[in-house]
This record gives C-alpha cells, structure tokens and sequence, in this order.
C-alpha cells in the first residue's frame, strides 16, 4: 500500500479528468447534498471536490468509474525550479521526503506572459544571483530581489516592475497529517457553512455579481487576460464601467469565500472517511500516472538484499 502527501494527492484531484460531467443532481447525490453550494462554485471547484471525496471513498471504484485519463506533469512556468514529470507516491509514512515542504520561487505573470525564452531567462538570472541558497541560509532579503529586478526586466521588455508586496516564495505544507483536530464539530460546521452562504448572498445579491463570482481564478492572470475573458462574458465596454480596480476587489472577496467553504467541506470529507488511517493501492496510483518515490525504491532494494 501507498501513502501520499497532502500536497500530491491536492496536485492529484486537480489533475485527474472524469467521465462525467457535474450537474446539480450528480453534486447533491455524490458529493453534498446542498444546491447553493452547487451554484457558487465553478466546475472546476465543483470536479476537485468530487475527485477529492471519491478518491478517499474508494480509489479503485473512482477508477472503474470514473476516472478518464491523467496528463503527465508539464512545466506549467509558475516556479524557477519547477520541472515536468510524474507526481511521487510513497511506500513508508518514514520516507525523509514525505513531510517535505513544497518550496519554490514564483516567477512574475509578466514574465510567464512572454513566453518560453523570457522565461528560461528569468529562471537563469534568478539562480545566477543564488536568491535560493540565500533563502534557505536564511540570509535572503526580497526587496533586493524586487530592486535587482525593477533594474533589469520592466526596461528591458516594458512590463511594469514589482511592488514591495510581491510574493516571492511558495511555500505549502507537504504533511501527510492533514487533520487538525481528531474531534470533527458538525454543528460548528455547519453554522460556519450557513455563515459563509449568507456572506456570499449579501455581496453578490444580482446575476451579474454571481456570474462574475466565479470567475476568480482570473485573480491569477494578468490585466490584459481579465480584460479578454471580461470582454468575452460580458462586452468590451463593462470593464470600463465596472472597473478593474472593482473587479479584482469582488474577485479577492469571492475568492475567499469559497476557500474557506471548500475547507470547511475538505475536512468534512477528511473526518467522514478517515483520511488518517488512509493508504492506497500503488497500482491504482501508477495507473493514474503516479511514480514510486526514489528513495522509497531505495530502501525498498536494500531490504530484499
């Protein structure tokens, strides 16, 4: 059997595709049995969600079922140190690499938005300057990396320089405990879901607010990308009127929301079907394209040796 970090088998549920596509009776049947939660979410939320339950229920049965197929990796430009590949499994809760953090270094959306050259431009200066080894000594100060890059790359392909407040470094807990409390609260539960519904009522109370709603995923994007998707919803003329500035601050908000009612029903879906006492079968992950970690196939070989 196999376990998986909680950031892979996050990184898994995004990435596996389904057979079927998520209507409002597919998601009160097998996923939760609330149809205003339905209707907040996009369908990529919507798809997460179930992949996420379905594949603490039963990997096997979400396999025959369900599953369709499963892209290797690809680099999709967001990190310096990011590479393609397969997502690892592991076969001991002992490996030194199963409560590994996941660190890396963000590169900026106007670089990510000029292509492969830039890209790999960006990456090489980045580890020309050792920003990495200076952060992990402890030693690294980001307004220099914000200085050293204002000097060299909004000149030199006319993008606008970074702010102060830009977020350099990713860093996401790669636990494989990912319970926080051993007692699950469903009342507490479910007020905090009947809080968050309200919440959402009060700030998109019209059709055009809760189509925008689900468009937060546009907070990832650039300017220019908001203003394509906006003028393929709505027309060229609503962003003038509405305002980016409006936007971004309706989106951060919408966004919000719903990560804290994903949350909430993640550890809803953690506790019901005991994630803690949870390992897979290694078959069933290398068929969704998963790999054996190496140093597990280490210890593995030295074992039978």
């Amino acid at each position: 059997m196999a376990n998986l970090t909680n950031y892979t088998y996050s990184k898994l549920c995004r990435k596996l595709e389904i057979k079927h596509s998520i209507d409002l009776d597919f998601f009160l049947e097998h996923i939760y049995n609330d149809q205003k939660i339905y209707f907040m979410l996009n369908k990529f939320e919507v798809k997460y969600l179930f992949v996420y339950k379905s594949l603490l229920d039963d990997e096997e049965k979400f396999y025959l079922e369900y599953y369709k197929e499963v892209p290797e990796r690809i680099d999709t430009q967001t990190y310096v140190y990011e590479q393609a590949g397969k997502l690892k499994y592991h076969l001991s809760q002992d490996c030194v690499f199963i409560k590994k953090d996941f660190i890396d270094f963000n590169i900026p959306p106007e670089i990510r938005e000029l292509g492969n050259e830039v890209v790999k431009e960006y990456r090489d200066w980045f580890k020309s300057k050792g920003y990495a080894e200076l952060h992990f000594s402890g030693n690294l100060d980001k307004s220099v990396v914000v200085f050293n890059y204002n000097l060299l790359f909004p000149k030199k392909y006319n993008v606008a320089p970074l702010n102060e407040s830009y977020e350099l470094i990713t860093n996401k807990p790669n636990s494989n405990s990912v319970v926080t409390e051993e007692v699950f609260n469903q009342e507490a539960f479910l007020k905090k879901i009947e809080h968050l519904k309200k919440l959402y009522d009060n700030t998109f109370p019209c059709k055009v607010s809760r189509m925008l709603s689900k468009f937060d995923y546009l907070l990832r994007k650039t300017n220019s990308e908001i203003e394509e998707k906006m003028e393929e919803i709505f027309s060229p003329e609503f962003l003038k009127n509405y305002g980016m500035k409006n936007l971004k601050e309706k989106l951060k908000i919408s966004r919000d929301i719903k990560i804290k009612i994903m949350a909430q029903l993640l550890d809803y879906f953690k506790w019901n079907y005991k994630i803690n006492e949870k390992s897979f079968n290694d078959t069933t992950l290398e068929q969704f394209g998963l790999d054996c970690c190496g140093s597990c196939k280490k210890n593995v070989l030295q074992q039978r040796v």
